[in-house]
């Protein structure tokens, strides 16, 4: 029974949270006093009672439960920046303090009286050697300065690269790079000696190493050169605001990254934009973590929950290892925070401040309840300052649906429009605005068909007939008589969505002083020369109509009854609405007007004996036998 109250408790609030406002706008009186009904039932507060009972286990502390999420993704921030398979060195120009070693390889380009273009490496000394003038040393120099000891050396051969009339020019350019050795120590991902680009920063190095391991720290990276520590880099400010500090430092042959053991490493999250487990160093508090995570949101509660891991030099027993306080965010920067804490930030709590009208006015849905009176919500809703509008609305009943101390709708308060600015609203008020349906409720019908004046007209005071009906249509035209009159009554209901639906029946055995109801449809039909057969025939469908046409005479046109055909029970639909059924000679004599429809059902059950209708086969095949037998007596007389 549990079970299906909290099931019923889930589809109303389903219900109630997909309910547009412009839904609202459509609702009937019917629907008011339906969600009213709802809104009073006991259902809703005995399911709530049921479930704050016995429905949830309290052993499972809530606040908890999305660190506790947190911390089984194994979500911890920024290792996930050095994880890329990616060549990004293809189009970087040489940076200006690049300086040429072992292993590069030049391109010398002349032009002018002399043209030339030749690709050199730069042995292991560092010298070129260059034809008819020997080796040249290039050994950690930059491109520009190479590139005026070449054109110096060069001079001896080519006369012209300093004869300022008739120039020959020279230009220096990279080919082919060699890759410089760097070793990698601490928690990286491939760990010893690495071949990486000579462009390298610290940052694209351990890209190219594979990246650090979630024990690596993100925070005091050591690079060191000859055996000294000559830069820490803290990547942090990087993916927090994009400050590039680590490319200050090119890396050189031999130099030596390590990535040292995180020291204090503590989860966040809740109503923080970026949820995550962060790094911290060890002066570093609670609102610094807070301005890594993006800051709150802004549903975040001043109070934070603080769950805590006491150091092992600190505890006391490791039955008292773990320890969860309530921080107020304005005293944040006084707590210690250890590795492996956790900081859950709360939500604040839902406030009820609205009301909602339901019904006729311009503009239903919520508004502030605060310091509001019944009248004030009104006018904003709209309706009650035009005229025109407000003659359809009832203004003498205004239905207030109010919560007791068990948040149930127990009281329900009429309070009269000119009274309204009397009554004081409190939070979580219904208000129910009910329509006049009797204002612009006229009752009307329409005439439809083969009439001369075809239209809509109102039904006054006084009552009327079809006979009066067609006489104010300006009666029947010479394409249709009486046997084609057909009344249909029109209902409207409104689905789950608010949309009104129109459906319409007809109505049997109607007569000329059938009176003639709200939304009732007159339809005169053109005179028709067939007539239709339906059902378990061989060939349903039109067939001529004659004068003196049967019923049976229709069935033998239409092919005649097929096997399993309930020949008694055979009828005809007339033209409008009546039902005619067969006789005891299955419609022989029962003639058809123009526009009729006969029906033959078929036998749901044809494994039943049916004794009459074997009786009546077996009559007609006998005498059909005896007829025969009488030619052929007379023949041979």
């Amino acid at each position: 029974m549990k079970n299906i109250q909290i099931i019923f408790l889930l589809f109303l609030s389903t219900v109630f949270a997909q309910v547009s406002m412009s839904d609202i706008n459509k609702l009937s009186n019917q629907q008011l006093d339906a969600i009213k009904a709802e809104l009073q039932s006991d259902a809703k507060a005995t399911t709530i009672e049921s479930i704050t009972s016995e429905g949830l286990d309290k052993s499972v502390p809530i606040a908890i439960t999305s660190t506790a999420i947190a911390v089984a993704t194994g979500d911890y921030f920024g290792y996930n920046y050095f994880r890329k398979d990616i060549s990004f060195f293809d189009n970087i120009p040489t940076p200006a303090d690049y300086r040429l070693g072992p292993g590069d390889e030049i391109i010398i380009s002349l032009w002018g009286e002399n043209n030339s273009r030749t690709n050199i490496t730069i042995n292991k000394d560092g010298m070129i050697y260059y034809e008819n003038i020997g080796f040249i040393n290039l050994s950690n120099k930059t491109l520009a300065s190479a590139e005026v000891l070449l054109t110096e050396e060069l001079s001896r051969i080519y006369s012209t690269l300093k004869d300022k009339n008739n120039p020959t020019k020279l230009m220096l350019e990279l080919g082919k790079l060699k890759s410089i050795n760097i070793y990698f120590s601490g928690h990286i991902e491939n760990p010893g000696i690495n071949l990486v680009h000579p462009f390298s920063d610290i940052f694209s190095a351990i890209v190219q190493a594979g990246g650090i391991n979630d024990k690596g720290s993100l925070r005091e990276i050591q690079l060191i050169r000859n055996g000294k520590i000559i830069d820490k880099v803290d990547f942090y400010s990087f993916f927090m605001d994009g400050k590039n500090n680590f490319s200050n430092i090119k890396l050189i042959d031999g130099d030596v990254i390590h990535i040292p053991n995180v020291k204090n490493r503590v989860l966040i999250s809740g109503e923080v934009n970026r949820s995550s487990t962060y790094e911290l160093l060890l002066n570093e508090s609670i609102s610094d973590i807070i301005g890594y995570a993006s800051g709150f949101t802004s549903d975040a509660s001043s109070t934070l929950i603080l769950s805590q891991v006491i150091p092992v030099k600190e505890r006391s027993s490791d039955d008292n290892a773990r320890t969860s306080i309530a921080v107020n965010f304005k005293s944040a920067e006084l707590t210690i925070l250890n590795n492996g804490d956790s900081i859950n930030v709360l939500s604040i709590p839902s406030v009820d401040s609205e009301v909602i009208v339901y019904g006729r006015v311009k503009s239903p849905g919520k508004y502030p309840a605060m310091n509001n009176t019944l009248k004030n919500i009104l006018d904003i809703a709209g309706g009650f300052d035009d005229p025109i509008f407000r003659k359809t609305i009832r203004e003498d009943e205004l239905l207030i649906l109010r919560q007791d101390s068990n948040k149930f709708y127990s009281t329900q308060i009429a309070v009269s429009y000119k009274d309204a600015d009397q009554f004081k609203l409190e939070q979580n008020d219904k208000i129910f605005v009910y329509e006049d349906i009797n204002y612009e409720n006229s009752p009307i019908y329409r005439v439809e068909g083969q009439v001369f004046k075809p239209g809509t007209y109102p039904i006054g005071k006084d009552k009327i007939t079809l006979r009066e009906a067609l006489s104010l249509a300006g009666g029947l035209t010479e394409l249709s008589s009486e046997k084609n009159l057909t009344v249909k009554q029109e209902f409207t209901t409104v689905d789950d969505a608010g949309n009104e639906i129109i459906t319409s029946e007809p109505v049997s055995s109607i007569t000329l002083d059938f009176e003639i109801g709200s939304n009732s449809v007159i339809i005169a039909y053109p005179f028709e020369n067939v007539v239709r057969v339906e059902g378990n025939v061989y060939k349903p469908g039109l067939v001529a109509y004659d004068r003196g046409l049967t019923m049976s005479q229709a069935i033998v046109q239409a092919g005649g009854y097929k096997p399993y055909s309930m020949k008694k029970r055979a009828y005809v639909r007339k033209a409008n609405g009546e039902i005619d059924k067969a006789n005891l000679f299955r419609g022989r004599t029962k003639r058809l007007s123009p526009g009729d429809t006969v029906i033959v059902p078929l036998n749901p059950d044809p494994s039943d004996f049916d004794i009459t209708t074997f009786v009546a086969d077996l009559s007609t095949t006998l005498a059909n036998i005896a007829a025969i037998l009488l030619i052929v007596d007379n023949q041979n007389n």
